[in-house]
């Protein structure tokens, strides 16, 4: 079939519009009509003649005894799990698809490897001419084979996955979390709690020290940012520095995690982890309607403290929970903030793709498992084989049907995938306002009528007659109205039609929707293992399932309830995820927990804890923490706590020399790591220094002013971007609108996250852009001048007291003497040597003060 296929698809787009149809139905003729288009066959058995078959054990068998039986004979492991042993097996071939076209013959891969113009077979050289001209006409035959070797033998032709051997499943990763026993310390005045001792234990065994505790200033900046993502005021620090009283650290850690501010933070966190993004991608980059809601969903539920096992279900599934709810709904938005091709070439191909984000972030999100690898093949490093791929992409082959028929029908994916989030109350007070609204419509059109039949009954006949064409007859009544109507009759007649006008132009609000998963119905497709992730080489069919190596039994799939709108795999799937037996989903999570606030996580690889990612430098620490998150209810909040209460998080960031000499990476977490603020800190932070930043939440996202020179990199500048209004630019950056083809460009130039894929660890770069941004960038200068301003609004004329005023705002701290003279001395060179007036020096060092490393890292 492929010729009709390409000519389906290839058509279409160059043919004109009503040519289009006309196409379609000529190649559904030719393919209901003739066999020219069939998919071949592989279990018909055609009769070869005696000179076909004898030209086959003559001229070509040898050569593949001679070149090719070694690798792709009856071997117990064919190489790419391939035998050219039989036709069938030629035909169905291996992990890159069936090896022969009867259909295309020329295009053959087996022909185009021996050809040497993509695989090179065999590796050892070139056949010869004569060779490759022999088995081009075996091909261009139909493969002649004698009957006996048409179809498989019995020797294993089949492929089936490698069994995941009992070794795989002693992989550190793959054991089931155990608790471990708390190790005993020589210091045990250092430990506040297990963390504590779990790490001292590992650096007294490598003869070293902790680092001092940070001091208050110090600590107190710390725990805000890695809480809320903002400074601390100068009123905040001084309130926390001067509370001596047993618990002040506890309290101020418990009234951050209660702030609106730290679901901003952390759900942000999160948005990397699963690709947050609101345009689809590719060349047009359109919006995801509604998928806003997702992001406030996930501010949410960190604010609320989710337990986290709830958090996975209600993205995985809230759509099949048995107490689904609007948030839940919201939730399996998370299924939709992939990339989405809305005019794919192949469009069954673009379905797998899609479904193919879903199974990689899911793995990777929750599980730490690069399952992804195995699309075309077996995992090369991993115990995963291509089965297992398959099998859990099975849980999801339901929920993505509607993008082979939206070809050519552009908005109806996004369409189909919008639900309702509002109440039955709230629905049905809005059918009743829907209702009110048409009733009133119809009462005022009513009394309208009736007086324009009071002016028609005053037409003469042949007016009449031409009032049968509409704009006439409304010509005439309004040419007779005052003739026929009194003027209180005429003021009473315009009143009514101005409030009819009124209320045709009054819009009731729509219910609110969000973009959520729909399956197409109770019953699932089939679901195939793809070779070479082909979809149209598919193989042995494969049932849902979870990764072999885990020791997991196959799930048992109920039967979806009568009138379910979804088969119930994903349900299945979810309550396997957060099964407490699960071996990764609270490592991973716990794992992400600690990498935000020590800079890194205890597996440094946060998406792969395989063998291709790095182990854990505190693997009984990770275990611990695993076990006493899921004795915790899940709670993420709890863990805060754990954690910054721990001596291990408080140490300064100050490195000793035997610490440096000995452990240079910190893997053993010596001292604490220095770390660079994220994007949108840097951002938030700025605006926070201005005063002006605005801390409303929630809502559709906001557009940023952008450079011209920007914009003018788009296929369409004009609408590339939107423009809010100035108070709605200050808000926090997490609602800044994320398009995938066009970054917010501060954002960016300081390593935000991509979004075409989950983002487990930003890169953190230091690059002359930075430097030449905050410098000459428009949004740096023009919020210098905001500052500057805010410093003499707060600090008055005196130069000395706006200095400290701007240590205090953006660095946490006051001047030294030495800051503070220098300080002085540069705003009076700018005035008296540069000729600046006082207004711009200060801009000028409020802008100094942003290129600060100090600003932009956290110690």
């Amino acid at each position: 079939m492929p010729r009709i296929r390409r000519l389906c698809l290839v058509v279409p787009i160059i043919t004109p519009q009503r040519t289009v149809w006309v196409w379609w139905f000529v190649a559904a003729c030719l393919v209901a009509m003739s066999g020219w288009a069939a998919e071949p066959d592989a279990a018909a058995e055609p009769n070869f003649s005696q000179q076909q078959v004898a030209f086959y054990r003559q001229e070509v068998e040898p050569i593949l005894q001679r070149h090719c039986y070694k690798c792709h004979g009856v071997v117990d492991d064919p190489k790419s799990h391939f035998r050219l042993t039989d036709r069938a097996s030629i035909l169905a071939g291996g992990d890159y698809g069936p090896a022969v076209l009867l259909d295309n013959p020329e295009e053959s891969p087996l022909l185009t490897a021996v050809r040497y113009e993509e695989l090179e077979m065999p590796p050892s050289g070139r056949l010869s001419d004569g060779e490759v001209e022999i088995l081009a006409r075996w091909v261009r035959e139909g493969l002649p084979f004698p009957a006996e070797r048409l179809m498989a033998s019995e020797r294993g032709h089949e492929r089936h996955a490698p069994v995941v051997r009992e070794e795989d499943r002693s992989y550190w990763a793959y054991q089931p979390v155990q608790r471990p026993d708390v190790p005993e310390v020589a210091n045990t005045a250092w430990v506040r709690n297990p963390i504590d001792a779990f790490i001292l234990a590992r650096l007294e065994a490598n003869g070293l020290r902790p680092a001092p505790m940070a001091d208050g200033a110090t600590l107190v900046r710390r725990v805000y940012y890695d809480l809320i993502g903002l400074p601390p005021t100068p009123e905040q620090i001084d309130a926390f520095l001067s509370d001596q009283s047993p618990g002040a650290y506890e309290r101020l850690i418990d009234r951050l995690l209660a702030s609106p501010q730290y679901g901003e933070k952390w759900g942000r966190h999160w948005l990397d982890v699963v690709r947050y993004g609101e345009t689809n991608g590719y060349e047009r980059d359109n919006p995801k309607p509604n998928v806003w809601r997702y992001r406030d969903y996930v501010i949410a539920a960190f604010n609320a403290d989710k337990p986290y096992d709830r958090f996975v279900l209600e993205q995985i599934a809230g759509d099949e929970l048995p107490d689904a709810d609007a948030d839940s709904w919201i939730a399996t938005g998370f299924h939709r903030l992939g990339l989405w091709d809305d005019e794919p070439v192949d469009a069954d191909q673009a379905y797998y793709d899609s479904l193919d984000d879903v199974v990689r972030t899911t793995a990777e999100a929750f599980l730490g498992m690069t399952i992804g690898c195995a699309r075309c093949h077996d995992h090369k490093i991993d115990p995963i084989p291509q089965r297992d791929y398959y099998r859990l992409l099975a849980f999801f082959n339901n929920t993505f049907k509607d993008i082979r028929q939206l070809q050519f029908e552009k908005t109806a994916f996004t369409l189909n995938t919008q639900r309702v989030i509002a109440s039955p109350e709230a629905q049905a007070a809005h059918r009743a306002q829907e209702q009110a609204h048409r009733q009133q419509l119809d009462q005022l059109s009513k009394e309208i009528a009736q007086w324009d039949e009071r002016v028609f009954a005053a037409l003469s006949p042949p007016e009449k007659e031409d009032a049968a064409d509409a704009k006439v007859r409304r010509l005439l009544l309004a040419k007779y109205r005052p003739q026929v109507l009194s003027p209180d009759e005429v003021a009473q007649y315009d009143a009514l039609v101005a409030r009819l006008d009124a209320l045709k132009n009054t819009r009731i609000p729509p219910l609110p929707e969000a973009l959520v998963i729909r399956e197409n119905g109770p019953t699932a497709s089939p679901t195939h293992v793809l070779r070479r992730g082909s979809v149209h080489a598919p193989g042995e069919e494969v049932a849902p399932g979870f990764p072999e190596v885990l020791g997991f039994d196959d799930p048992p799939i109920p039967a979806p309830p009568p009138g379910a709108a979804s088969c119930g795999r994903r349900l299945v799937l979810g309550r396997w995820l957060v099964d407490p037996r699960n071996p990764l989903t609270a490592r991973v999570m716990v794992n992400r927990i600690w990498q935000h606030h020590f800079g890194r996580g205890i597996v440094r690889t946060p998406n792969d804890f395989g063998k291709a990612g790095r182990r854990p430098t505190h693997p009984k620490l990770l275990d611990w923490l695993a076990s006493e998150f899921v004795a915790r209810g899940w709670s993420i909040k709890s863990m805060h706590r754990l954690i910054l209460t721990s001596s291990a998080y408080r140490m300064t960031s100050l490195a000793s020399q035997d610490a440096r000499a000995k452990d240079p990476t910190n893997d053993l977490f010596s001292h604490f790591n220095l770390r660079r603020l994220t994007a949108e800190e840097i951002r938030d932070t700025v605006l926070a220094t201005t005063g002006r930043l605005n801390l409303k939440m929630g809502g559709p996202s906001v557009f940023t002013e952008i450079p011209a020179a920007v914009l003018a990199g788009a296929s369409r500048p004009e609408a590339a971007w939107g423009k809010s209004p100035p108070q709605e630019q200050a808000r926090r950056s997490i609602y800044i609108h994320v398009k995938r083809s066009l970054a917010e460009p501060v954002l960016r130039t300081f390593d935000s996250a991509d979004s075409e894929a989950s983002c487990a660890v930003r890169f953190t770069t230091t690059v002359p852009t930075q430097a030449l941004t905050m410098l000459n960038g428009e949004f740096f200068n023009h919020r210098a001048g905001q500052f500057a301003e805010r410093l003499r609004r707060e600090a008055g004329p005196d130069p000395a007291a706006q200095i400290e005023r701007a240590f205090r705002l953006a660095l946490c701290r006051k001047p030294t003497s030495d800051e503070r003279h220098r300080a002085l001395a540069l705003l009076e060179a700018w005035q008296t040597e540069d000729g600046l007036t006082a207004a711009e020096a200060l801009r000028h060092f409020c802008l100094l003060i942003y290129n600060l490393n100090e600003f932009v890292y956290v110690d």
